[in-house]
């Protein structure tokens, strides 16, 4: 309530009726809510401050009312009031704009991710960093009476299911923990819905375990360790796992996620160490056999198999593949490196992975780490006076389109991550002009 009284007296009214007939307000159509009246009064306090001369309280000012907005609505008609990206930059610091960035990546997350989508439907968030979790709204749904129950559901296989899986890759892969927390489903919640067999319950339920397996798939890749992936195909061969909606979620997941397993491996084979290389070489291998290998009606056994044949022939036995698979002369227990992103010729490398990664398709699918490296190794150029050349800014502004048009979010967390003073300060010309364009207005 403190907040509407800020709103009410700053427009110089000391009632809402007042307050909504301000000029204060006047900046989008008339409105009778208060949460968006007080949204478009934010929205006119920014652009009143940027409409003159601004001194260095004002910059502030303005920084701070955008960096701590927690509305996409709000924060991204405050870049429209500054006149966009570029107009942000005539007004504030570069350095500010890096709080900027980041804000808008975060209200973005906030309003696209298809797991938040579905908590505040069914429950409510009051902090998005500890928020309730996709396994919470199931168990929720699963208390709603029955007749409305099934709609809910085909929403969710229907319409929801592809950018739900690819919200949490994506996620994942960039390394947001609180979102990547929000997609957990615990077992219980899957163990609740086979007693209850609601409607479509083995397609919920097969959705439930490749969400968990596209996370935990993802979390191995995002940090290139490749000791679970094996655990992962392994739980196709294994015996023990009986019911066919996990592992065909394992299937699903393995297969889904194909151009992730490329991007990982391209890093690998255009960045890495030799012992790198042929550990996820291995590794492909592997998951190709399992997977070429896989029907729903083939036994554990086919696939162990099929997986031993490729990487451990004597292997008869599950446990003799996970001990042969052990003893592999691969790096599995730890990340693997790209020490050709560091270097006198790292500029060049990374031009040559974000080349290759762009003509094959997988450049967008690489985990955000990658991606900022190679930016970075870009514009450092592994000089003792860095030089960035055409080359370098056009290769950079690959991986921001490619950023964008997979996940909008990523473009300006990669711009913080980078900093915009790093990239204003070396990239001129046609491909500032493509970078300035990119970011001048989110979606």
């Amino acid at each position: 309530m403190e907040f509407a009284r800020h709103h009410v007296k700053a427009s110089g009214n000391t009632t809402l009726r007042g307050f909504f007939a301000s000029e204060n307000v006047d900046y989008d159509p008339p409105s009778l809510s208060l949460r968006h009246n007080i949204k478009k009064a934010k929205c006119r306090y920014v652009y009143s401050l940027a409409s003159g001369a601004t001194d260095d309280d004002d910059e502030i000012a303005i920084r701070d009312a955008m960096k701590t907005s927690e509305n996409s609505y709000e924060l991204i008609r405050m870049v429209f009031a500054m006149g966009g990206w570029s107009g942000i930059d005539d007004e504030l610091e570069e350095a500010m704009l890096d709080d900027v960035a980041r804000q808008i990546s975060q209200v973005l997350d906030q309003r696209d991710y298809v797991v938040y989508q579905l908590i505040r439907r069914c429950l409510f968030i009051l902090d998005y960093n500890a928020s309730p979790n996709l396994g919470d709204v199931f168990a929720k749904i699963l208390q709603w009476p029955v007749e409305y129950q099934a709609a809910e559901f085909d929403v969710i296989l229907n319409d929801k299911r592809a950018d739900l899986l690819k919200g949490i890759a994506s996620a994942t892969l960039r390394h947001r923990d609180a979102m990547v927390n929000a997609s957990l489903i615990l077992k219980d919640v899957i163990t609740a819905y086979d007693n209850a067999a609601p409607y479509r319950k083995d397609d919920l339920i097969r959705l439930m375990h490749q969400v968990n397996y596209t996370r935990r798939i993802c979390a191995s890749l995002e940090m290139l360790r490749y000791d679970d992936l094996y655990n992962v195909i392994l739980d196709l061969a294994d015996p023990a796992i009986t019911d066919a909606r996990q592992r065909q979620a394992c299937h699903d997941a393995l297969k889904e996620l194909t151009l992730e397993f490329a991007a990982a491996e391209g890093a690998v084979k255009y960045a890495g160490s030799n012992e790198a290389k042929t550990t996820v070489g291995r590794f492909m291998l592997a998951r190709k056999a399992a997977l070429d290998n896989f029907t729903p009606a083939a036994p554990p056994a086919t696939i162990l198999a099929a997986i031993a044949a490729v990487i451990a022939p004597l292997a008869g036995t599950l446990a003799d593949l996970k001990t042969a698979i052990i003893n592999l002369p691969d790096i599995l227990t730890a990340t693997l490196s790209l020490p050709s992103l560091t270097g006198s010729d790292e500029d060049d490398n990374a031009r040559h992975l974000i080349s290759e990664a762009h003509a094959q398709g997988w450049l967008e699918h690489m985990p955000r780490a990658i991606k900022l490296r190679a930016i970075n190794a870009c514009l450092g150029g592994g000089d003792i006076i860095p030089a960035v050349d055409d080359d370098d800014e056009i290769a950079i502004n690959k991986v921001l389109a490619a950023a964008k048009s997979h996940d909008q979010a990523e473009l300006y967390e990669l711009v913080a991550g980078a900093t915009w003073e790093s990239l204003y300060s070396n990239i001129d010309g046609d491909e500032y002009d493509a970078l300035e364009t990119m970011l001048n207005q989110p979606t």
